[in-house]
């Protein structure tokens, strides 16, 4: 995955998969597609949603572009980072952190 964050925007890109285990199986897939999609839908449940200036969810691939001058967003944004990163320390083989 990758991140990039400056003081106004962030974006966060995921994409592949895990290889962990098969289709279906893939617990570090799943982890990491499930925290994705929840913190594009936490900030879209606050009403907070004008703040996603791009997401693109397809198969093995998600992208989430954000106006991060709102605390709650920069905190759901900071949250997910932090759970791909432990995750990635988890599983180092299966998911990695890309420059």
């Amino acid at each position: 995955y990758k991140v990039k964050k400056d003081n106004e925007e962030a974006v966060l890109e995921v994409s592949g998969h895990s290889g962990y285990a098969n289709h279906g199986e893939d617990i570090v897939c799943a982890s990491i597609s499930t925290a994705c999609i929840m913190s594009a839908n936490l900030i879209d449940n606050l009403n907070l949603g004008y703040n996603i200036l791009d997401l693109n969810v397809s198969d093995g691939y998600f992208k989430i572009k954000l106006k991060i001058v709102d605390e709650t967003v920069n905190g759901i944004f900071d949250n997910l980072v932090e759970t791909l990163n432990e995750l990635s320390k988890q599983y180092p083989k299966h998911l990695k952190i890309k420059n």
